[in-house]
């Protein structure tokens, strides 16, 4: 290892601990609130080895010239998946804080085996047992066909299912099916954003800029097709009771910070429908960097909302924290993005 990858490491390292140890601070402070923001930060790094993991089987199903340029960034992505585990062990440890007496029993019999301590620690730890596992038969594009649709099932459900348990699970007053591929959506677009980010900040350029552009303008808009209908579904009274959890994040400073969000995801959105910011790397980057931004405030906006300053807080140092471990694991040198020759089946 060379001396500036090795001071880097530390660097990033003691970062990374420092910012966690300021999150563990609030925790103590305020345990519930806290809480609720760890799990949207550990949420929000979850996401980044799903959407790798889903985009390496695409890869494997459909081949193009664009899998060369990303095979080898979604690869080291998908690496992330044992971070993200180990920043899940607090919200387990203190998930009895944040689910709270009132999400311990449902409101009918449908609702009671899915709210509580042991289906969020059980659902948690299943779900990353499944990442573990598929990340082992996708990486290296060594497993099959067969193998490859069953990942894919696996991941998008186990995602919907998981978004359940860790943000909808945890306001029993709150029931509405678009949700669950809302948030889907939410981490598949953080995913790819940040796999393009990080492919664009290393050499060589991408030769096929054009079709990366263009499949982030299909998350964009899919992300913003969803982000939206839940509300119409909602405020049209198809779902009455479940309006209470979009109205308090309609309110006060939350309606701006929506309006952020959205505008950090439309605009990059309608930008990228022109050939020449689709084809330009650098400009490739300018619109998916405020558009990741834009995705981060929208966690925000999931869990913050009547928990406080300590949620906010707590999200905002333990993100940075773990932004910190991550980028010191994907970014050790030079050599994971170098082109490989592979066989293709």
């Amino acid at each position: 290892m060379r001396f500036v990858e090795l001071v880097r490491g530390i660097g990033l390292g003691s970062a990374g601990f420092a910012f966690l140890l300021a999150a563990l601070l609030c925790v103590v402070v305020d345990a519930p609130a806290a809480l609720m923001g760890w799990l949207a930060a550990a949420v929000f790094l979850q996401a980044i080895p799903l959407g790798a993991l889903m985009l390496l089987a695409v890869m494997r199903l459909v081949h193009g010239g664009w899998e060369a340029d990303l095979r080898s960034a979604s690869e080291s992505a998908a690496g992330v998946w044992f971070i993200s585990a180990l920043t899940f062990i607090p919200v387990l440890v203190g998930c009895g804080a944040i689910c709270g007496e009132a999400s311990l029993f449902g409101q009918n019999e449908f609702d009671n085996p899915w709210l509580g301590v042991v289906p969020f620690v059980t659902g948690t730890i299943l779900w990353f047992v499944a990442l573990a596992a598929i990340a082992r038969s996708q990486v290296g594009g060594r497993s099959s066909r067969r193998a490859t649709v069953l990942s894919l099932i696996v991941l998008t459900l186990g995602g919907s299912l998981l978004a359940v348990d860790w943000f909808m699970s945890l306001d029993v007053e709150f029931q509405t099916s678009g949700y669950t591929l809302q948030v889907l959506l939410l981490e598949i677009c953080v995913a790819y954003l940040a796999i393009l980010l990080l492919r664009l900040t290393h050499r060589p350029a991408p030769r096929h800029t054009g079709a990366l552009g263009a499949v982030l303008l299909i998350c964009l808009t899919l992300w913003f097709l969803f982000q939206f209908l839940p509300h119409l579904l909602i405020w049209a009274d198809v779902l009455p009771h479940s309006a209470g959890w979009y109205a308090v994040r309609a309110e006060g400073a939350w309606i701006w910070v929506l309006a952020v969000i959205g505008i950090l995801g439309i605009v990059p959105m309608l930008a990228l429908l022109l050939p020449q910011v689709r084809r330009s790397p650098r400009a490739l980057a300018m619109a998916a960097f405020p558009a990741l931004f834009g995705k981060g405030l929208e966690f925000v906006w999931f869990a913050v909302p009547g928990n406080g300053l300590p949620a906010l807080l707590a999200y905002l140092f333990a993100l940075c924290g773990f932004g910190c471990f991550a980028a010191s694991y994907l970014a050790p040198g030079s050599s994971w993005y170098l082109p490989k020759a592979r066989a293709v089946a």
